[in-house]
This record gives structure tokens, sequence and C-alpha cells, in this order.
């Protein structure tokens, strides 16, 4: 009977070990942003099957949508303050969206882990939160990195103009006069214009693009502009040496289409990666879900929730606060490289995750997306001039 007792007592000491946390997730699952929301809700729950199979800390998911629209985006971020009654949320991947939830948070006070939202907009809404962690790279990150292709470019291949076609939202138009002094700065002509975002109408400046003829056609928008843009810029007869987008995700099946061939882009991490953490995500997202993905916001989602898991297993505590005293100290190994988080470059972020070193370049290339830059992680050279005109 003793036994019995004793047995009992343990496993009810190890009940009350358990760390258990109610954590919201809100996240574009339609929308301009569903292919990168949903990719990133993949992430999320994969690490969050994988820490409760662990036993140390206990995870339940509250999962709302925000449509990739501020108006739906409030009320759905409020209900998981006054109805869900969670105190930690893991989401922010639009910019837009993420700004207009900045007084939402300030009212109720999350724990906020904040998965996208490059837009220096976003961080001056923030500035000043306590409990606000921010993983993803800023905007001026974001240019830091793709300035250095764009000088290799120059440097390497002789390329001088740069046509920017950019969404009118946050996402797009933050800092793009500080980007076009940047370039000019390397040596560039710029010549940048802003559209309609999910207008899909992009011929009226493609044609004026034409008559300045640049080396290089650079669209900043999202996944659903990325074949109407490589299709318009071929029926008006735009003929650039490289077409560069940066979308936070690209169209899934767009490496099939041959007007992908030579469409290069920035990201921050590719399944074929090859660093422990990157292989092992890799090997688990396959058992789960059967296939693999490009989407580099599923380990960004992953990364998060074992982040979070860490910080919860430190503390000893679901207590917000106390989790994000140890989050502040925590340093971890990812499918990204080393992550710990300090101030950003402004002052603005007291916790910022990554910085423009995950970044690099790869370009379609025979159906598939391959690293091209920088040399340290390139498979295949860069195809410049690339074809972008129609047979």
């Amino acid at each position: 009977m003793r036994k019995v007792l004793g047995f009992l007592a343990l496993v009810t000491g190890l009940a009350f070990a358990q760390t258990s946390l109610k954590v919201g997730v809100i996240l574009p699952l339609s929308g301009a942003s569903a292919v990168s929301g949903k990719a990133a809700l993949n992430g999320i729950q994969l690490a969050a099957d994988e820490v409760n199979t662990a036993g140390k800390v206990r995870l339940e998911l509250v999962v709302v949508d925000d449509g990739t629209d501020a108006a739906k985006a409030v009320p759905a971020f409020t209900k998981l303050m006054t109805v869900d009654k969670v105190d930690i949320v893991i989401g922010g991947l639009a910019s837009g969206v993420t700004f207009a939830l900045s007084g939402p948070v300030k009212q109720y006070g999350p724990l906020f882990l904040v998965i996208g939202a490059a837009s220096s907009v976003v961080e001056q809404a923030f500035e000043g939160y306590p409990l606000f962690f921010h993983y993803h790279p800023w905007d001026y990150h974001n240019v830091a990195a793709a300035l250095q292709f764009f000088q290799y470019l120059n440097r390497e291949h002789g390329a001088r103009k740069v046509a920017i076609l950019y969404e009118d939202g946050p996402f797009g138009s933050a800092g793009i006069g500080v980007y076009k002094q940047q370039l000019e700065k390397l040596g560039y002509q710029v010549q940048a214009e802003p559209f309609k975002a999910g207008s899909g109408q992009f011929t009226a400046i493609l044609t004026r693009f034409r008559a300045f003829a640049p080396d290089i056609l650079y669209w900043i928008g999202y996944d659903m502009d990325a074949l109407p843009i490589a299709t318009q810029a071929r029926q008006v007869g735009l003929r650039p040496k490289l077409i560069y987008g940066a979308p936070p995700s690209w169209p899934i099946g767009f490496e099939k289409n041959p007007l992908s061939n030579d469409i290069a882009g920035m990201t921050a991490w590719l399944p074929t990666v090859a660093n422990p953490e990157s292989r092992r995500f890799v090997d688990a997202y396959r058992k789960k879900y059967g296939e693999v993905t490009e989407e580099y916001m599923a380990p960004m989602g992953y990364t998060i929730v074992k982040s979070l898991a860490l910080a919860a297993e430190k503390a000893g505590s679901a207590d917000k606060n106390r989790i994000a005293e140890a989050l502040a100290s925590l340093k971890m190994n990812t499918p990204f490289g080393p992550l710990s988080f300090k101030p950003s470059n402004t002052g603005r972020t007291k916790y910022q995750g990554f910085g423009p070193e995950i970044w690099f370049q790869f370009q379609y290339l025979q159906g598939s997306r391959r690293p091209v830059f920088p040399k340290e992680v390139a498979t295949r050279p860069l195809r410049y001039p690339g074809e972008y005109y129609l047979r």
C-alpha cells in the first residue's frame, strides 16, 4: 500500500511540476498572406507536439485567423484576450495587421511573440512595450542583406539601373525612400513606383519602366503578385537582366511554372540548409505532414514555440513576466542558426531575435530554388542575365 501511495505521490508531483500554458496564435490563414500563415501554423503545431511529448511543458494552442485584414484581426485578437483568456500570443505576421494590433496589445498586455511584421513602422508602434519579442529581422535588416547582393551585381555584372515596384501598404512602402538613396549610393539609377496592394494590375507601371530600361526589376509585395508581374512584364516587352522579388512567401507550385525561371529573391531558410537543427526540423516536418516545405515561416513558427517552451521550463512558471525574463536571456540553436535577444539597431525594440545574417539570395533554376549568394552558401552560380521574354 505504501508503494502505491508513493507512486501516486510521485505521479502527482510530476503533474504539478509540469508548466501548462494556454497560448493564443493569431495568423493570416486567409487573405494575401495565407501561404505564410499556414506554413507558420504548421511549424507552430509541430513544435507544440514535440514539446507536449517531452512532458516538461504543456501547451494548449488557441488559433484564430486574422485574414490579413486589420478589420478582422482586432476582434480576433480581442477574443483571445477576453474569451479565451490567454496572456501569451504568437502572431504578428503581416506588417499592416500587426500595426493595427499595437493598440489592443498595449491595452491587454500579453507577452507578444512576433513571427514577422518586418516594417519599421511596426517597430515604432511597439516602442516601449516591455513584453514585445520580435524574432524576424526588421526591414532595415532586409535592406542591408539585399544591398550586399545589389552591390555584387553592380560590381561583378555591371548592373546600373533598378526599377522598384512596391505595394502601397506598410510592408512595401516603409523605408522605400532610404532604400532608394542607398541604391543610388551604390551607383544605381533608381525609378520606384507603388502599386495598389492586391490589385494584380501592373501593366501601366511596367510599361513606364520599359522606357527606363532597367537592368533589375525589383518588386516588393506578396505571393499573389509573383505570377501577374512575371506575366505582365513579358507582355509589355520589359526585358530586365534580373527579376528580383521580396515577398514574405512565394506561390505554392510557382517553381513548376516556366515563368518562374531565373527569377531571384531572398529567403532566410530553405530545406537544403545544412545545420543540424534544420535537418532535424525537415525530418520532423516530413514525418508529420508528408511533405517538405520551402516556406521559412514554418521553421520560424517552430523556433518561436521551442524558445517559449525552453523559457517556460527555465522560469518554472506560467507567469508571462517570469517567462519573458527567461526568454530575454535565452540562447539556443535553430534552423536559422543561433538565436538570442538583444536591442535592435534603432534601440526601439529591446528584444530583437534575428538580424540580416540569416538572409541569403536564391534563384529559380530548373524547377527549384537554388541558393546563389553569398558564395559560402551558393549551390549554383547566378544566371545573369536571365531570360524573361515571351518565346
